[in-house]
Parts: structure tokens; sequence; C-alpha cells
């Protein structure tokens, strides 16, 4: 993993240095402009690029991923900043923070996962289970 960070002079290019959709760079604008953000800089990770926006009073920076920004200290300041209407719920990574969902996510909640589903052949006429390509041990 490449923990090497990237300054990024506006937020409109740190979130395209991320992959962010352009679908949801006014939304970020508007809940980033109640927050007061001081400055923005692109973290190039493998696996999850993001942006960290430094809040212009010190506090908790927000994280700004693809489809969703973390960092916010409670549920009342997620309404407070971004409204009543926004989708939200705890950060499932960064324990004691609170997450909202952009317009265009791919995220999913946090909880387990799902779990690993085999696939198993269909029985044959003669009562044995077939393989999952299809043939019997006993009549093929």
């Amino acid at each position: 993993m490449n923990n090497t960070d990237s300054l990024s002079t506006s937020l409109t290019a740190a979130l395209s240095a991320a992959g962010v959709p352009a679908a949801n760079h006014d939304f970020i604008r508007a809940f980033t402009a109640a927050v007061g953000i001081d400055g923005y800089r692109f973290v190039d990770q493998t696996s999850r690029p993001h942006v960290v926006a430094t809040r212009r009073d010190g506090g908790l920076p927000l994280h700004i991923y693809y489809g969703a920004t973390n960092g916010f200290y409670s549920e009342e300041e997620v309404i407070r900043i971004a409204g009543s209407a926004v989708d939200r719920r705890e950060s499932g990574s960064r324990k004691g923070t609170w997450c909202i969902e952009h317009p265009v996510n791919q995220s999913r909640p946090p909880g387990p996962r799902p779990k690993d589903i085999r696939r198993e052949g269909a029985f044959c006429a003669c009562g044995m289970q077939r393989s999952v390509t299809g043939e019997c041990p006993s009549c093929d």
C-alpha cells in the first residue's frame, strides 16, 4: 500500500485525484463549506484513495471517500451541517465518528459480511449428488 500524500490546491482537484464522482462534488462542496475547511490533501492509497479535509477550527479532519465522508462528531453535527434528509450512520472505519453517504456511492452499512455461498450439484436419478459440472460419480 502506498501511503504517499499529495497536496492539492483545490477541493475539485483533490476529489478528482481520489476518483470521487463529479456528481458528488457539489454535495461535498456544500457540507465542507458549512464545516469550514482550511485545506484539502489527497491521500494516495492503492485500495482506498481519499481526501483529508482539515477543519479550520483544528477539529477532527473529514475523510472524503468515493461514496461517503466520515469524521463528524455526532449525528447532531451531521444534521446541523448537511440536513436531516442526508443518509447517515455511525462510521464503521473511524470508531466514535459519524459518516454521511454521498448521492452516488458504493457504500454498504457496517455489519457482518455475507456468508460464503457454495455451489452444489443437483441430484441424479440414481440418487447420487452430481458434481457442479453435472457429472454423476456413479452413472457417468
